[in-house]
């Protein structure tokens, strides 16, 4: 499935490929224990129907009340109220039936703040958006790592970016 990108959403994968590519250049700031970072680890593929679920959630977002979206699970859920990334919900429809995880950022102007925050700030997350970057876990070269980058613009916060990632192998 072939997406095509805006320039916010090839921003947002330029700096996510960076991080994983170089994720020293992202020391986490605060107690960094918890925050993994793997050596090596192989970029994701572009997935064009994980694109189009991170386009269309960050849209969802955007029309959403402003406290509504900054609660930590609801910036998560779809229009059905559950987990974008739970069994049954769009990544498991769409082929990731092993490993899922999505990043979430609102009011960041910049892609590249977004993955900073992501990879320096996330202290208060259990460092669970930067290692969901750098997951290796269980890595082989028969592995596909998947990622689809989302951005839309207006609502109250005005700048919504969403990282949605999958795996389609793996021993889980």
């Amino acid at each position: 499935m072939v997406t095509t990108m805006s320039a916010e959403e090839m921003e947002l994968q330029c700096f996510v490929t960076d991080a994983r590519t170089y994720p020293e250049n992202y020391p986490p700031h605060g107690n960094s224990a918890g925050a993994t970072m793997p050596p090596g680890v192989p970029d994701f593929a572009l997935s064009g129907s994980l694109s189009q679920i991170a386009r269309a959630h960050s849209n969802f977002l955007k029309d959403q009340d402003k406290n509504w979206v900054v609660d930590d699970l609801n910036m998560h859920r779809g229009p059905g109220g559950a987990l974008v990334w739970e069994v049954g919900q769009p990544i498991e429809q769409a082929g990731f039936h092993t490993w899922r995880s999505e990043n979430v950022a609102v009011g960041f102007d910049t892609a590249e703040k977004v993955v900073r925050f992501w990879m320096q700030d996330d202290e208060a997350w259990s460092w669970g958006h930067r290692n969901a970057i750098l997951f290796d876990d269980w890595y082989t070269p028969d592995d596909t790592r998947e990622a689809g980058f989302g951005y839309a613009q207006g609502g109250p916060w005005t700048h919504y970016w969403t990282l949605d990632m999958g795996r389609r192998t793996g021993p889980f």
